[in-house]
């Protein structure tokens, strides 16, 4: 059985390294490892592909390849290696990336999609995790809490009101996600053949759709909870509420823990002049989308070169395209003006290759965040921006 499952992948990659050059890629990132005492086909974690001889070889090869094509997508997307709340919910984390890859992917897998849990569609892998643990009719809470393992480390669940087939997508759901844990070094990998992917222009048979999500997840080395945190005084919220999902400072998971939403209101200035290119375009909306699991609730945008191009777009979710309008000169004035003009802003970051004349400030600002795209842009604007009052300044590292 093993040699049959194993001969199943090696025609599929095979194929791949002529066809799926990302794929392929993907796949050489991870090390094959065959294990039994799972209920799955394959699943993914710790720079690990496992797969289970047992049910592999029982596949037809079209159904191999494509949940073989799944993981892949999975750890393209990054669900086990990014974006990993604390305590996570192992299951609620699993359901939430396969409705995440079925809600933009056309498969054959019977994958979750958001219609088995009254979820709407076009939601980030975030929102549906989150909504998995608080609307949805499953109590996942309650199902993975009465998660409980035979003599043989085989996980049951010990719900008596869940049907057959409930339980088995339960129990898969935990095993899929069993091995996932916050990974920067193997994100750095798979977004270096993503670059390649990019550069090439060969996503093989990858969708436009799962393609947009793939580029807007590409992950930039920035400390996003400092960033935030010059903006601390006012993100800091009064509305306070219990989980058991988190432990409590004192008495740990004996007592629940608390959680503060964040109710801040940014202002996100993007410089899209001609100076910038559509690299550090992508890299500036890959960041505001991160900004989204860290409880911000409502971002708005503000595109500017010379002018203020566009409408203001206020964001409450991760967005997967974003049109782009400009392109001509820079004008550090646009947004300054904006944000000297409507006070209810609790801050602004502004995102840009740093190239224009220093703008005027007409009153004191605080909390004024200036990105960079580069270290050396840094260096050099870092010798005007320091002379603004309520301003500092980072960088997106290459």
């Amino acid at each position: 059985m093993a040699d049959t499952a194993l001969e199943h992948i090696k025609m599929i990659v095979e194929n791949w390294f002529l066809k799926e050059p990302l794929l392929f890629g993907i796949y050489c990132t991870h090390k094959l490892c065959a294990y039994r005492r799972m209920s799955v086909p394959f699943r993914v974690g710790k720079m690990r592909l496992e797969y289970n001889p047992d049910i592999v070889c029982e596949l037809s090869l079209v159904m191999c390849e494509e949940y073989l094509k799944i993981e892949m997508l999975r750890i393209l997307l990054k669900h086990p290696y990014q974006r990993l709340p604390s305590c996570a919910n192992k299951i609620a984390l699993s359901l939430a990336s396969d409705i995440t890859i079925s809600d933009n992917y056309k498969t054959i897998v019977p994958l979750a999609k958001p219609a088995d849990f009254n979820l709407s569609e076009n939601l980030c892998f975030e929102e549906y995790y989150a909504k998995l643990l608080n609307d949805a009719q499953a109590n996942i809470t309650e199902i993975s809490a009465s998660i409980d393992f035979d003599d043989d480390g085989n996980p049951f669940i010990n719900v008596d009101d869940l049907s057959e087939d409930v339980i088995k997508q339960m129990i898969a759901a935990y095993e899929s996600s069993e091995l996932w844990e916050e990974n920067d070094e193997a994100a750095e990998i798979i977004n270096g053949e993503i670059e390649k992917a990019q550069m090439s222009n060969n996503w093989g048979s990858i969708p436009c759709d799962m393609i947009s999500i793939i580029e807007a997840n590409m992950t930039i080395k920035l400390d996003y909870r400092k960033m935030l945190n010059m903006f601390r005084a006012s993100v800091i919220s009064t509305t306070r509420h219990l989980t058991r999902t988190r432990p409590n400072r004192r008495y740990n998971f004996d007592c629940m823990g608390s959680q503060y939403a964040f109710t801040t209101k940014l202002l996100i200035a993007v410089d899209v002049s001609g100076s910038i290119s559509d690299t550090a375009l992508q890299q500036f909306f890959s960041i505001i989308n991160r900004f989204f699991k860290y409880g911000i609730e409502s971002l708005d945008v503000l595109q500017f070169d010379c002018e203020m191009t566009g409408e203001i777009m206020s964001l409450k979710k991760a967005r997967k395209k974003v049109k782009i309008t400009g392109r001509g000169g820079t004008n550090f004035q646009i947004p300054m003006d904006y944000y000297e003009t409507h006070q209810e802003y609790d801050g602004m970051i502004i995102f840009t290759d740093g190239y224009a004349p220093k703008p005027e400030q007409r009153r004191h600002f605080e909390r004024i965040l200036w990105v960079l795209t580069s270290r050396s842009e840094y260096d050099e604007a870092m010798q005007w921006i320091q002379d603004l009052n309520g301003s500092k300044a980072t960088y997106i590292p290459s």
